[in-house]
């Protein structure tokens, strides 16, 4: 697995970000989008966590810059799985790699049991700068540490989002532009990205 290499914030902030450092943007996918990837997921093979994960990916890449992102990706059982998110163009990896890659990256950590506990105190230092979390609402962050917080749900028709963020890290428009992209970047992975997914994805050149 490729190591977190990208400078995700805006800026360097001491220590974890109390209640009064957060921020939140929310943002939705239309109705046409989120039939849309729940009819790729279908054709893939992929789960909708797995393709809004890569999609993430993307969504980084398009507003920050190319690398790797440490992502903690959240399970119901208060744990998670922690990832390397590549967030590169389809010029260093196609939609359908980006895809696999994803898909291989969640499978080999389950497949180890290399799950870990989600830390119960907000001060405990994540090993991971994002959390993404799918399928439960939360009104709330987290707040185990991170500087980025993602949580999706369907709600209704939609998939909503909501991005929670250090403002002691991220100026506002640069959380609002992730958001802005998330679902060029979904619509761009969905649409050129060619079954069969599963096969192993080629490695990426390292940075």
């Amino acid at each position: 697995m490729m190591r977190a290499n990208l400078h995700l914030t805006d800026y360097d902030a001491a220590g974890q970000p109390d209640a009064d450092d957060l921020g939140s943007h929310s943002s939705t996918l239309s109705s046409v989008l989120t039939q849309e990837l729940e009819g790729a997921a279908t054709a893939t093979g992929l789960t909708c966590e797995e393709i809004l994960l890569a999609a993430l990916g993307r969504a980084i890449q398009r507003t920050i810059g190319d690398g790797f992102v440490a992502v903690d990706v959240a399970r119901h059982e208060n744990a998670s799985y922690p990832v390397a998110l590549a967030c590169v163009g389809p010029d260093r990896m196609p939609a359908t790699d980006m895809l696999a890659s994803v898909h291989h990256s969640l499978a080999a950590l389950s497949a180890r049991r290399m799950m870990r506990p989600v830390p119960e105190d907000p001060g405990a230092d994540p090993m991971s700068d994002v959390l993404f979390a799918y399928g439960v609402p939360m009104a709330q962050p987290a707040r185990f540490g991170h500087v980025l917080e993602v949580h999706a749900h369907v709600a209704g028709t939609e998939l909503a989002l909501e991005w929670w963020y250090d403002t002691r890290s991220f100026e506002p428009y640069t959380v609002e532009e992730l958001a802005e992209q998330f679902p060029y970047a979904m619509i761009e992975l969905t649409s050129e990205a060619a079954p069969p997914i599963l096969a192993e994805p080629e490695l990426v050149a390292a940075y």
